[in-house]
C-alpha cells in the first residue's frame, strides 16, 4: 500500500472497505437517503467515514485507545526506514497523568509536533469521552 497515493486508496476504500458500518435511516433525518457511515478501521480517531480521519489512506494517523487509568496514543511514525514494516511502524505512547497533563500531551503530539493539527480537536473530544467513561467506572 505504501508506493499507491492516498487518494487512490481513498477511492478504492471508500464504498468497499471491511471496517464500514452503514446504518440506513427511514424517514426524515437529515443524513440523505445513504444514512450514516461509520467506520471502525484502526487509527481513525472519530470513527467516520471520511478521508480526513481515514486510517489506512493518510499518511500521518492519531489513535486513541483506552487503558487502564489512562490511554495510548498511537501515530503513524514519521522515519521512513520504519514506514514498510508493519510491527515498528506505529509510535505508542502511554499517557496515564491527569486530565489537563494527557490533554496537554495530545495537543503537543499533533498540532505542537506540526503533525495533524486539524485531528488535534477530534483527538481532545475522544480523549474527554474517555477520560469520563473513566471516571465513571471508579465511582462505581
Amino acid at each position: 500500500m505504501a508506493n499507491a497515493s492516498a487518494d487512490f486508496l481513498w477511492g478504492a476504500l471508500r464504498d468497499t472497505s471491511c471496517y464500514i458500518l452503514k446504518a440506513r435511516q427511514v424517514g426524515r433525518s437529515g443524513m440523505g437517503k445513504r444514512g450514516a457511515e461509520f467506520t471502525m478501521e484502526p487509527n481513525n480517531v472519530t470513527s467516520k467515514n471520511a478521508f480526513k480521519y481515514s486510517g489506512l489512506c493518510n499518511e500521518k494517523t492519531v489513535a486513541l485507545v483506552p487503558t487502564e487509568g489512562g490511554v495510548v496514543l498511537t501515530t503513524k511514525t514519521k522515519n521512513s526506514a520504519r514506514k514498510g514494516k508493519p510491527a515498528t511502524m506505529y509510535n505508542k505512547t502511554t499517557l496515564t497523568r491527569d486530565f489537563r497533563r494527557v490533554a496537554k500531551a495530545i495537543s503537543k503530539n499533533t498540532a505542537g509536533n506540526l503533525y495533524r493539527a486539524d485531528l488535534e480537536k477530534a483527538a481532545l473530544a475522544k480523549w474527554s469521552l474517555i477520560y469520563a467513561s473513566q471516571k465513571k467506572k471508579a465511582k462505581k
